[in-house]
């Protein structure tokens, strides 16, 4: 072939490659890579390209061959598919690696530049031939694409890309003419089916190949659309991000099916988590929601996020949220999310952590809260008024108190409406009260008095008023009524001081009131004292009748009273010994005295004595009961004696019972005798009562009240004390060894003993001899040993407490018993003297006023033991009144050496 004829196929080839390559926007590979190149430029590049193919083919068969235009129409078709094919992928792998490009490209102008008549047979060396410049064209495109990464500037790319790639179409070209050239001139070129259906294969392909490739395309043109909008919303997110994370609040969203999706930080620090992919159901325990007093976990439904995503809009709801042992409330704010149809697409709270606001306000109204119920529970009523009268506050006791509803009242006149006041003495009091006036006036800034208000509805009160000024810089601004009922207790102290002036049964004075009140009488010359005794009351109560023995202390009494109408005073000295102070002498007892007495439907005749002397005024009026009483021991039943027969012989017993005494006191022939004392529930034995006794060969048996108070004139009686202390002791050892538990054995103190300066040191010495002394031992007292030093006694019976010794106030109610005495005593128990008992069966005032002592010593937090329990009657009626422990014949009568268990099993048994 000519090398005009090389040259201008070449020429061919590099130009239009260089032409297409400028279209489509090479050299710029990158660029290419961005496809911005329209499809009218890449039509054009692949038009150009596929005619310089196809001239470059025509040259270098020096003209068309004679072949049918069909044939030529199609194959230049074919050479703008497949041009139109590697323009339209090349873009997107131009930034590839040069031996993928290289390959396609020397397939597309092998495809496009292949015959399409058919070969002749052609010798070996022709096939080599063409081999080896199809090999050359492929080594040089490579080449050409290699160097084209070197190169830079853009008309060197564009000379490297027409240089090398048409060298190639060149070299292409020739490898499928060069045989034709070895045929002779007048051989016939006829069409070859198999490389048009080859080429009609490839067509197909090639527009199966853009058709793919035009997908692609717009998968990466959708992809980068997804992208770019999905960098926009990033951008958006991102700056949503940013102003919740700025937010002081704790931010929490979720989607519309209730999942958490975003949240800021905060809100990580408020639930020490990442609150993300939790759906409502579990957010309650998996975040720790609570009400805001941490007692339950919340429902659903007061989720203020879930309340939003539901359309709500949440304003300022209070919610506990507890992370770990970590308590916080926080106020929220929650709003739905909707889009632009206004369909709710999630919803977002705002949480701003309140705990020490909270915590503040719940500690204020918790003080609010405990003040108001103290005041409330006050037994005061406080009232609170202004210098009108004007009703500021008030606790609810005021009403109560009053009995009108003080929370409609206004003003303090309000409350007295339908009501009556009186004074102390009964007498009508203003509306206006006299200490309000005081305090208005400036005469006193305190005043306190006691009033009765008989309220509207009739019932009356008994109230002690205090009134105080309330000042702000010194300046009266208000007044404080301070109201306290003491209706119990003014009713409790009269009635009380009935029970201990006067005896049960009869009515009369006592000892100590009748000597009281004697002192009070008139003088006369021949004023007499007399005193009688009936015995049959003692001996009924032996033989277990107090019914008959009371009825007939009535009736003996009743009888009294009428036989010495003219008597200046009656007294009961104790159960059997009754006195009268009579303006005359007496020689003689009344028959009517003596007379049968009908009870309970059988007859009795009283055994009386009487003793008589007078008694002027010089004399001691203790001295005489107790002198008249000892003439008694020997006054035959039914005879008055006069005293003076008598009283030799009663010194003479004196003189004999102190000898007898002291010579006891050394050989010590006493025994001691023990009581029980049982728990009125359970019938169980708590403790026990240690009674001394004293059998003497000369005297016979001597009453305790007759050795006792001769040995404390002796200055001896402490060594009775200590001889029935190391009794008790180890009595009551021996009695928690067969009860199994331990019991304690109570022995009575003298008043002489209880004031002796050593007492103390002894009972210390005895702890540290005996260390479980306490633990068995109790000391009984009386009301007069305590009262007659009471800030010293009261000082000893707390050491004796605090050595772990039990204490009771023996015979409460016998003396002059008074309220004040047992608040200053440490005591454990009240003894209640057995004259409380006795009658209270067939007795309603005698059983309210019992009640009332029992009422009294538990509100002192004190247990009270009832003496001479005789009847499940008794027993029963005390069980009822609360009352804890008895004693009495009913249980057992003193024992020198008990069976405890067997005691213990029998009481028992009453339950």
């Amino acid at each position: 072939m000519p090398a005009q004829s090389m040259m201008l196929m070449f020429l061919c080839s590099a130009a239009s490659l260089s032409i297409s390559a400028v279209l489509i926007g090479l050299p710029s590979r990158e660029r290419l890579a961005e496809n911005t190149t329209s499809f009218s430029r890449l039509f054009a590049a692949a038009l150009i390209m596929a005619t310089g193919l196809k001239a470059t083919q025509w040259t270098a068969l020096d003209g068309p061959t004679p072949l049918p235009p069909t044939y030529w129409a199609a194959d230049w078709s074919v050479a703008l598919a497949l041009s139109f094919t590697f323009l339209f992928w090349y873009p997107r792998h131009a930034t590839g690696r040069a031996a993928h490009i290289t390959p396609a490209l020397l397939a597309v102008v092998v495809l496009a530049q292949l015959p399409l008549w058919r070969w002749p047979a052609l010798p070996v060396q022709t096939y080599l031939t063409v081999a080896g410049l199809l090999l050359s064209g492929g080594a040089v495109s490579l080449a050409g694409s290699l160097l084209l990464r070197q190169v830079t500037g853009r008309v060197p790319a564009i000379v490297t890309i027409g240089v090398s790639q048409g060298l190639m179409i060149t070299l292409v070209t020739l490898a499928f003419t060069v045989p034709l050239q070895s045929l002779p001139s007048a051989a016939p070129l006829t069409p070859s089916l198999t490389a048009s259906w080859m080429k009609a294969i490839f067509l197909t392909g090639t527009l199966a190949l853009i058709v793919r490739e035009v997908q692609v395309r717009r998968a990466r043109r959708f992809q980068q659309q997804v992208q770019e909008k999905t960098a926009a919303l990033q951008r958006e997110q991102d700056l949503h991000v940013a102003l919740i994370e700025s937010l002081n609040d704790q931010v929490v969203i979720c989607d519309a099916a209730g999942q958490l999706v975003s949240h800021n930080a905060r809100a990580s620090d408020l639930h020490e988590r990442n609150p993300i992919g939790t759906f409502p159901v579990d957010w309650a325990q998996t975040y720790g929601l609570h009400t805001t007093n941490f007692s339950r976990f919340l429902h659903l439904e007061e989720i203020p996020l879930y309340r939003a995503l539901h359309g709500e809009q949440v304003r300022d709801t209070l919610i506990g949220v507890q992370t770990g042992q970590t308590r916080r409330v926080v106020t929220c704010n929650a709003n739905p999310i909707r889009n632009a149809q206004g369909t709710i697409i999630g919803a977002v709270v705002a949480m701003n952590d309140v705990t020490d606001r909270e915590q503040a306000r719940q500690e204020l109204e918790r003080t609010a809260a405990r003040h108001a119920h103290i005041l409330n529970a006050l037994d005061e009523g406080l009232l609170m008024l202004d210098l009108d009268g004007g009703i500021l506050s008030f606790n609810d006791r005021v009403t109560h108190l009053l009995g009108v509803n003080a929370a409609a009242a206004s003003h303090f006149s309000d409350l007295l409406v339908g009501s009556v006041v009186r004074d102390a003495n009964g007498q009508p009091l203003p509306m206006r009260s006299v200490n309000f006036t005081q305090m208005l006036s400036g005469q006193a800034s305190v005043a306190d008095s006691v009033v009765e208000i008989i309220r509207p509805d009739g019932t009356s009160i008994w109230l002690r008023n205090h009134v105080q000024g309330v000042y702000q810089d010194q300046k009266l601004t208000s007044v404080l009524y301070t109201m306290m009922d003491i209706t119990s207790q003014t009713r409790l102290n009269s009635e009380l001081q009935r029970v201990t002036r006067y005896a049960p049964l009869s009515g009369l004075p006592n000892r100590e009131y009748f000597c009281h009140l004697a002192q009070v009488m008139p003088d006369a010359p021949e004023r007499t004292l007399l005193v009688l005794r009936c015995l049959s009351v003692t001996q009924l109560r032996t033989a277990q009748q107090p019914r008959i023995a009371e009825l007939l202390t009535v009736h003996f009494t009743r009888a009294l009273q009428e036989c010495y109408p003219d008597a200046l005073l009656f007294g009961q000295l104790d159960e059997q010994t009754f006195a009268a102070l009579l303006p005359h002498g007496t020689a003689h007892l009344p028959a009517e005295l003596l007379s049968a007495v009908l009870v309970d439907g059988e007859k009795l005749f009283p055994r009386v004595s009487a003793c008589a002397r007078l008694w002027p005024v010089t004399d001691d009026l203790g001295t005489a009961i107790h002198e008249t009483e000892g003439a008694l021991e020997s006054v035959l039943a039914g005879t008055l004696l006069p005293f003076e027969a008598r009283h030799l012989e009663t010194l003479r017993r004196t003189l004999l019972l102190e000898s007898r005494l002291r010579l006891a006191l050394t050989e010590m022939p006493f025994t001691v005798h023990y009581q029980p004392i049982v728990n009125l529930d359970t019938g169980r034995l708590v403790k026990a009562e240690a009674l001394i006794r004293w059998m003497d060969e000369h005297l016979g048996f001597v009453p305790p009240d007759q050795f006792i108070p001769l040995a404390e004139q002796m200055g001896q009686i402490q060594v009775i004390t200590d001889f029935v202390v190391c009794a008790a002791l180890k009595e009551a050892r021996r009695a928690s060894a067969l009860l199994g538990r331990p019991f304690r054995i109570a022995v009575n103190l003298s008043p002489v003993e209880l004031n002796a300066p050593d007492f103390m040191d002894r009972i210390r010495h005895l702890t540290h001899c005996e260390p479980d002394a306490p633990e068995h031992l109790g000391f009984e007292v009386t009301e007069g040993g305590v009262l007659e030093h009471l800030n010293v006694v009261s000082g000893h019976l707390q050491q004796l407490r605090d050595w772990g010794f039990g204490l009771a106030l023996d015979d409460f109610g016998t003396g002059y018993s008074a309220l004040s005495v047992l608040q200053h005593l440490p005591i454990h128990h009240l003894k209640l003297d057995r004259t409380f008992v006795w009658g209270i069966g067939g007795n309603e005032k005698q059983r309210v006023v019992t009640a009332a002592v029992v009422d009294l010593a538990a509100r002192l937090n004190v247990d009270v033991i009832c003496e001479g329990i005789e009847t499940l009657e008794h027993e029963g009626i005390l069980r009822s009144m609360q009352c804890a422990l008895g004693q009495g014949y009913l249980y057992s009568r003193p024992l020198p050496s008990p069976d405890w268990s067997a005691l213990d099993t029998s009481t028992a048994l009453h339950r």
